[in-house]
């Protein structure tokens, strides 16, 4: 078991441990997970096994290390102080610097030092993209995150081991295995050799092939001067073989038909049953191609997961069958299951941990009935377009719990307990896990918070009674919770008058509201939708609100109403572990508000913060103009002694973000202005902070800056905020410019960030595509490659 387990579980002593972690002799694993909940709970500074015993504090350490939030924070702290050398901080050696050997060095590549798997992060081979269901089938959801597992944070990052689940956010539906649609095109006896041929669903779901007369790998097809048929052939076989290097990333095979009257013809086919909606187009005569015909109608129902994991993640590093031997860069599929036929996984799934990962959680829901699922995949079990039904569905927790130990895949569902969503719409409550006391929450679609037990580890139930579900007020969507110190914090929508729109406290074993903040925002609104986070050391929470409250916040420096728009600013509001009734917080303004339909998603901390003792650093998070909701501007907070200080503005990404070109000043078409909840990550001397707009971005690969077709997600360097070179410009202002950006799009759900390891593709960024059909993705941190 990991150093955690041998220290924190096991109770022996850290001499031991550093013991085994010295001889390396793989019982000293460290496992770490991030998902939503890893930003929700902070934990500073985090201690290594030596020191927690020296301080005296072993019963400490055993609750800690069961946390894999705590190891996240842990694994940061390694990061930046011992990237080259974990083993030798583990083992209380901190600080200790030196030269890496090649059996600890967890940032080396696959092969031996100075091979060629050995790279820089300036280095990591570009993004992958793959299809998260049938046809069109699956995207991202606003706000939601992937859940990535690393198998040992001590050693090179894992192919087989490492993995990554994603909600799909698309009904659940089993392929009926029909006729599958298909397309017929043909090289004509022209000696054209320049063009392209463009095939898919659009957005995230297509890809543009390029006619070359040398190049016949990745997005290029080698074509040559020919008019006879076998030169017909050839230009055919090297499109079909160019299509199957993208078919993870379209859901679309090729292949060449038989028989006669099929010299230079290919066949395009969909993976999925059904009607399909993908289209083919050309440019400068596709190299002497006919256009595709359809030649036959899909029939029947494509199939659709609710939930799905790949692994065999890292490019360059990771090949076979799954990326063609490196041919082309795609994950392999771990499982594919459809949980529940007609139902949708629309909020953040949650991992296990001392098991391996090998459980997730996660909410769905089917009109008004919500759903806690809990699941053990097997690999190999299912594929986005033929999702599999998990071999065992136990029948209650006890048969669960029975078979979780064993090989085959199981699955739990529960009902949450009464009504538990009203509207048949979208709830947005993802659940969070006390690892210590095996305890998920969740909160409901109409004013309930949910205590199960026994989620990973006994027998799965849900608290009914002792005050649970426990009633926040009826009727209100309420945010993903957050557990620490025996609370639960939770938002909830804001309704009229006193409804809604707070933060409440609530006592984590009876199901006593303990205390509600004053109502934070404008009435009608999202209110407080986006999960808290909790600084565990200092306690202080911080709670974002796109429309703050007028009747409570009166001063005159806020923000002012735009005609026809509602008053209020976006804010950032903190409050103490323990705040009291009605308490209205201490607030900091990040632009103007102003929309009735939008939400603030969370801020980042810098890595000042998370190394600090005292709770100093910076908050960075996406507002507006202080005059003007329309422009997305990056923020930065500084935090000193715990305590937020003035926002200093930053840069804008795009050139405005409500309304469509064309219309008038307040009229025309409405943007939601999907911005993703920020990330940021230390990455040797290189801090990245990762954010993404749905529309009007400018980046250099994302579009003219207009409302269609400019999506991305941007990266920005702190110690690159000039665009002169790493290490140049760290001042923080208005002038900034990033140093990336990559189409993304509909935008962007949230943002997962990987090792930061120089092993061949592995220091990456993980989320999905928002818009319909949008893909699985994963990105370099370094250039979002």
């Amino acid at each position: 078991m990991a150093v955690a387990v041998l220290v924190g579980m096991c109770g022996i002593g850290s001499a031991q441990a550093q013991s085994a972690v010295a001889k390396g002799d793989g019982g000293d694993k460290i496992p770490v997970v991030r998902d939503w909940s890893s930003r929700s709970v902070i934990h500073r500074n985090p201690r290594t096994p030596e020191e927690f015993e020296r301080a005296g504090r072993t019963a400490d350490m055993r609750a800690r290390y069961r946390d894999p939030r705590y190891v996240a924070s842990l694994m940061r702290r390694i990061d930046a102080e011992a990237p080259n050398q974990p083993q030798a901080l583990l083992a209380g050696n901190a600080r200790a610097g030196g030269v890496a050997t090649a059996t600890n060095d967890r940032r080396r590549g696959h092969g031996s030092p100075g091979s060629a798997g050995e790279t820089t992060d300036s280095a990591i081979v570009r993004d992958w993209s793959n299809v998260l269901g049938g046809g069109n089938g699956g995207n991202g959801a606003p706000g939601t995150f992937p859940a990535k597992y690393n198998f040992d944070i001590t050693a090179t990052p894992s192919c087989a081991d490492d993995f990554v689940v994603y909600g799909t956010n698309a009904r659940g539906a089993n392929d009926t295995v029909n006729t599958r649609e298909q397309w017929i095109g043909t090289f004509t006896n022209t000696a054209d050799t320049t063009g392209t041929i463009t095939l898919g669903y659009g957005g995230g779901r297509s890809i543009t092939l390029i006619a070359d007369t040398s190049l016949n790998t990745g997005n290029y097809f080698l074509v040559t001067n020919g008019t006879n048929s076998t030169a017909r052939n050839n230009k055919a076989n090297n499109l079909v073989a160019a299509i199957n290097r993208w078919t993870s990333t379209t859901g679309i095979v090729a292949d060449r038909p038989t028989g006669g009257g099929t010299t230079g013809q290919v066949r395009l086919t969909s993976l999925a049953s059904g009607p399909q909606d993908f289209t083919v187009s050309q440019t400068n005569n596709g190299a002497g191609f006919t256009l595709f015909t359809q030649s036959t109608n899909g029939t029947g129902t494509p199939g659709q997961p609710t939930i799905i994991a790949y692994n065999q993640l890292y490019q360059g590093s990771c090949n076979g069958s799954w990326n063609q031997n490196g041919a082309t860069r795609a994950p392999n599929v771990m499982w594919a299951y459809n949980t529940g036929t007609g139902y949708v996984v629309e909020t953040s799934p949650v991992l296990s941990y001392e098991d391996g990962g090998k459980q997730v959680a996660f909410i769905q829901r089917s009109g008004n009935t919500l759903q806690l699922v809990l699941l053990k995949g097997r690999a190999t079990e299912g594929l986005p377009h033929l999702p599999y039904t998990p071999t065992i569905i136990a029948a209650n927790g006890a048969g669960y719990a029975a078979q979780r130990a064993n090989s085959d895949s199981v699955m739990y569902v529960m009902t949450l307990n009464g009504t538990s969503n009203v509207g048949n719409t979208p709830t947005y409550s993802s659940p969070f896990v006390d690892y210590g006391d095996d305890v998920l929450w969740v909160g409901d679609g109409n004013g309930r918070l949910h205590k199960f037990t026994g989620v990973f580890k006994g027998t799965p139930t849900e608290v009914v009674g002792g005050g649970f579900p426990a009633t926040l007020e009826a009727g209100l969507k309420l945010s993903p919770p957050v557990s620490n110190n025996g609370q639960v914090y939770i938002g909830s929508s804001a309704g009229t008058g006193t409804v809604g729109g707070k933060l409440y406290r609530v006592n984590a074993a009876t199901g006593v509201v303990n205390a509600t903040s004053a109502k934070l925002t404008r009435d009608d609104t999202p209110g407080v939708r986006e999960s808290p986070i909790i600084d565990a050391a200092t306690g202080r929470i911080y709670t974002f609100v796109y429309n703050d409250n007028t009747s409570v916040y009166s001063d005159t420096g806020r923000c002012a109403a735009f005609t026809g728009e509602i008053d209020g600013c976006r804010a950032v509001i903190q409050f103490t572990e323990f705040f009291a009734n009605g308490s209205v917080g201490s607030r900091q303004f990040v632009g103007r508000g102003n929309g009735t339909s939008r939400v603030l998603y969370a801020g980042a901390f810098d890595d000042a913060f998370y190394s600090s003792n005292n709770g100093t650093g910076a908050l960075y998070i996406v507002g507006g103009r202080p005059d003007n909701t329309f422009y997305a501007t990056l923020w930065k907070i500084p935090i000193v002694n715990g305590v937020m200080q003035t926002p200093i503005q930053g840069a804008e990404f795009g050139a405005r973000d409500r309304y469509e070109e064309g219309a008038g000043a307040n009229s025309g078409t409405d943007n939601l202005q999907q911005i993703a909840p920020v990330t940021v990550q230390k990455n040797g001397t290189n801090e990245y902070v990762f954010v993404s707009t749905a529309t009007y971005a400018n980046a250099t690969g994302c579009g003219a800056g207009t409302f269609d077709n400019s999506a991305c997600i941007y990266m920005y360097n702190l110690s690159d905020l000039n665009g002169s070179g790493a290490g140049t410009g760290a001042a923080w202002g208005t002038s900034n410019v990033p140093s990336a950006g990559l189409a993304a799009p509909g935008g962007t759900g949230g943002i997962v960030v990987d090792n930061t390891s120089a092993s061949t593709g592995s220091s990456q960024i993980y989320y999905t595509q928002l818009q319909a059909g949008g893909n699985a993705i994963q990105a370099s941190q370094s250039g979002l490659q």
